[in-house]
């Protein structure tokens, strides 16, 4: 099983994909004749497309035998808030996955992530929220949520420390380069670390809290990966339409 998370045109009528595989991580793999609509390989190169793909190796390169189509979330396209959020899913696999190094977990993840964003299972902000924390844990990398990550304190932790990784307490909140968050987003994101990828749907955040747990997610994947990723901005920019669109006139 695999899922395209990324394409490019090569010649004149063939894609070069990149795709996150269950069995064997990343890997990119040459489709002939993928630009033709009328060729057998026209839809399983689209972005995002996820099914069965047979391979076959010359001189060191991957090309794509043919594929069985399984889910090709179409409904993305049309959802333009969704699409920047999958976007965003696929940018985070392409730099944390591993070519040869077996992903079952972050597949799951990622498959049922673009899955919930497809079919509107999850508010979109939901969707991106439960994949950073997930990831978050699938890479050993989830905060501390229980005690204060200067010193311990299991009592008033309302603020969050990106550098230390996790909650702080009223007492050294002042410390470094800690943020109030506030009770209400901590217990939101320690709400979902036991939701299972095929139960996203299930994860509920308040509406007050969803963009802000986004926007301190994000900002603690990209401080672990040391490299701001450009698909947030298109999820920030998208996020802000929205907001202008729905202002009064």
């Amino acid at each position: 099983m695999a899922v395209v998370i990324r394409t490019a045109d090569f010649k004149d009528n063939d894609r070069m994909l990149t795709l996150l595989t269950r069995q064997h991580g990343l890997m990119s793999a040459k489709a002939r004749g993928a630009k033709k609509q009328t060729g057998k390989l026209f839809f399983a190169s689209s972005l995002f497309c996820c099914g069965e793909y047979t391979f076959y190796e010359k001189n060191g390169f991957f090309g794509v035998k043919g594929a069985h189509v399984k889910y090709r979330f179409g409904h993305l396209q049309a959802d333009y808030d969704a699409y920047a959020a999958a976007c965003f899913i696929a940018d985070v696999c392409g730099k944390v996955a591993q070519e040869d190094y077996a992903a079952p977990k972050l597949f799951a993840l990622t498959v049922n992530a673009l899955y919930a964003l497809d079919t509107g299972a999850a508010h979109v902000e939901t969707a991106l929220c439960y994949f950073v924390q997930r990831l978050l844990q699938i890479e050993g990398l989830f905060p501390e949520l229980n005690a204060c990550a200067y010193c311990g304190s299991e009592e008033g932790l309302t603020s969050f420390s990106i550098e230390h990784d996790g909650v702080v307490c009223h007492d050294c909140a002042p410390k470094g380069d800690s943020q109030f968050v506030g009770e209400r987003l901590i217990g939101a994101l320690d709400a979902m670390r036991p939701v299972l990828p095929v139960d996203i749907a299930d994860v509920d955040i308040p509406e007050t809290e969803r963009e802000k747990l986004a926007d301190l997610l994000i900002a603690v994947l990209e401080y672990a990966l040391q490299t701001p990723l450009k698909t947030t901005a298109f999820v920030k920019a998208c996020r802000a339409d929205a907001l202008r669109a729905d202002s009064p006139k």
